[in-house]
């Protein structure tokens, strides 16, 4: 079966190709080109001049929708594909929180029996374990009962019981063990990944020398310069300088300028290499639902969906209301305030979002971009952004006015 995608502008790893074709077999990319004379196929979708983009990849996401990743049931994971493919996303790391560590561990075991038992499941590629190995006053909205420094016979039972599944862990450098955890992931295939962290820039350096090569969103629930200790005024370096500095390492930034200032993103995109810069939601369920949506935690808590985040709601209490709980932002809308924040055109923040973290996962020459032979995992939308169609290896599985 073949597929023809016609008079489009299509995002390839050469540049953008404007009255762009894109000719599909099977789950591939067989052939790219412009001009009036196109292959033939056995279904032909005209474009009507939108993007055809690579499909994004979100390596941090909690959830989406009514949908949690760590405490949603086996049907409510089964229907958290179709919502992230509403907004573009071929590829996703569901994203735990720390917990009782044999919690965490079921848990991920219930995302492998989903993914093996989706037609969509290959958009799981894996999943990412946040917590509990963090640090206390950085724990951000890890309850702080679950929290542990890394320990020989938890990080063995993770890599025994689910170490096919698990592709990134985020830790703090400054804990006992951290660097032995760090070498221990990398040997065994997963990335080790720097968060939740007021380590020094010596302890960060420690664990980068021991494979950590990627920082869970820089900026948020990490301390990075200091005042000395022993030079009144004086400025010392920490985890954000260690990883700004090695171009080695990647870091990733939550699309919305509440978690990070519009500042932040332009410091980033200039001082880190091309392919080093990630886009996530860190998304919560909520994401992707309407403006003013009222969600409610499974503690009884209330929050509100407000220009992409959750604010949560304590009328009784003047202090706590409207107070910032998480993200709601979803990829798309991401890669457009990137664009805008960084005044970069859509082709160029998509990297961000595309090639980028395929490149940390080890995946770029199956997916993230545009090319023969590569997977046909396509996110198609207009000048805003607004998703109107997505294929799955070659399938258009959403549609929307297309």
């Amino acid at each position: 079966m073949s597929l023809l995608l016609k008079n489009g502008r299509i995002f390839t790893e050469s540049g953008v190709l404007k009255g762009g074709h894109l000719l599909i077999e099977g789950e591939r990319i067989v052939s790219i080109g412009t001009g009036s004379r196109l292959p033939r196929a056995d279904e032909v979708i005209d474009l009507k001049g939108n993007i055809a983009s690579p499909g994004f990849i979100d390596i941090h996401t909690h959830g989406i929708a009514d949908i949690d990743f760590m405490g949603g049931s086996a049907e409510d994971l089964h229907r958290s594909f179709e919502k992230y493919l509403q907004f573009g996303v071929t590829r996703i790391l569901p994203t735990t929180l720390s917990n009782p560590f044999d919690t965490i561990l079921e848990q991920v075991k219930l995302l492998r029996r989903v993914r093996d038992e989706n037609p969509y499941g290959a958009m799981m590629h894996g999943v990412h374990v946040e917590g509990p190995w963090l640090a206390w006053r950085c724990r951000g909205g890890h309850p702080e009962e679950f929290l542990l420094v890394p320990r020989k016979e938890d990080v063995e039972l993770l890599i025994g019981e689910v170490g096919d599944i698990v592709k990134t862990v985020t830790f703090s450098p400054e804990l006992e063990n951290a660097v032995w955890l760090c070498e221990t992931l990398s040997v065994h295939g997963i990335v080790p990944v720097i968060g939740h962290t007021e380590a020094t820039y010596e302890q960060t350096m420690e664990v980068i020398r021991a494979g950590a090569r990627h920082v869970t969103h820089l900026f948020d629930a990490d301390i990075g310069f200091r005042e000395s200790d022993t030079e009144a005024l004086t400025m010392e370096p920490g985890m954000e300088t260690a990883a700004l500095i090695n171009d080695g390492v990647s870091v990733e930034l939550i699309g919305c300028p509440i978690h990070v200032p519009t500042p932040l993103f332009r410091l980033v995109d200039k001082v880190k290499p091309r392919d080093r810069k990630i886009l996530v939601s860190d998304s919560l369920i909520g994401a992707g639902m309407p403006e003013g949506s009222v969600i409610t935690f499974r503690d009884g808590r209330q929050a509100e969906v407000k220009q992409g985040v959750l604010r949560m709601i304590y009328r009784e209490n003047p202090d706590l209301d409207g107070n910032l709980t998480g993200s709601a932002i979803t990829m798309n809308m991401a890669v457009k305030r990137l664009s805008e924040y960084i005044d970069a055109p859509l082709e160029e923040a998509s990297r961000w979002a595309t090639i980028n973290p395929a490149i940390l996962l080890g995946i770029e020459q199956e997916t993230g971009s545009l090319r023969v032979g590569k997977r046909a995992d396509i996110a198609v939308f207009d000048d805003s952004v607004h998703v109107v169609m997505t294929l799955l290896g070659g399938e258009p599985v959403y549609r929307n006015n297309l």
